[in-house]
């Protein structure tokens, strides 16, 4: 009787699910699946997180879409990361993590990991990379980025800059004139952040260091 009852109960809890699930996808309710644009702003946000979370390129294109035009600084940072891992930004830069980390002291080889890291995004990907480092400043102007963020702001500004100047080798020495500079100067002031943040927290800079010799920065 015992076993009979426990089987009716994980039957009710199956169908009670199905038809919930089947009310929302075809009830009124459904546009929260296919249309965040109509949620609230708060539920905006949670669908950013969501999406960010969920690591699904799509979702997070469409949550950046959404969030970059707050002008509330944490959104602005949520919508940041998101059009950076939308862009692939954070794939291709952990992929090669290791090259570059190797590479620490050796220059030439340096530029040569990062600029295998950088091969394949489109303008698409690099106009999104540019939109999100924008937002992460205008973030700063209010609150603080996590070093992270500001090593994938920095990362993404010598992505762009780079495809603006023939590969990560042409960002050094550049001139006012020279396309890519302001990128190559606002991501030297992100590095600089990123490295105050470090040293008061006691953590390494060595990676951060390492990236910013390949654009000519000095700490």
């Amino acid at each position: 009787m015992k076993r009979r009852c426990v089987w009716a109960a994980v039957v009710m809890a199956t169908l009670v699910s199905a038809s919930c699930e089947m009310a929302f996808t075809t009830s009124p309710l459904a546009f929260l699946q296919r249309d965040p644009s109509r949620l609230s702003a708060e539920q905006q946000v949670a669908f950013g997180r969501d999406a960010l979370a969920s690591g699904d390129r799509d979702q997070m294109a469409a949550a950046f879409d959404l969030l970059k035009e707050s002008d509330d600084p944490e959104v602005q940072l949520l919508a940041g990361q998101l059009g950076m891992a939308a862009a692939g930004l954070e794939a291709a830069f952990y992929g090669a993590l290791p090259d570059i980390v190797a590479a620490a002291d050796d220059q030439a080889a340096l530029q040569a990991a990062l600029e295998e890291a950088f091969d394949g995004f489109s303008e698409g990907d690099l106009q999104t990379m540019g939109e999100s480092a924008a937002l992460v400043a205008a973030a700063e102007e209010k609150v603080t980025p996590s070093a992270e963020q500001y090593l994938f702001a920095v990362v993404a500004l010598m992505a762009v800059a780079a495809n603006q100047n023939g590969g990560v080798e042409g960002l050094e020495g550049l001139e006012e004139s020279d396309p890519g500079y302001d990128e190559v100067e606002q991501a030297k002031a992100f590095l600089d952040s990123a490295l105050a943040g470090l040293q008061a927290d006691g953590q390494s800079t060595d990676l951060l260091e390492g990236i910013g010799e390949a654009i000519g920065w000095a700490s």
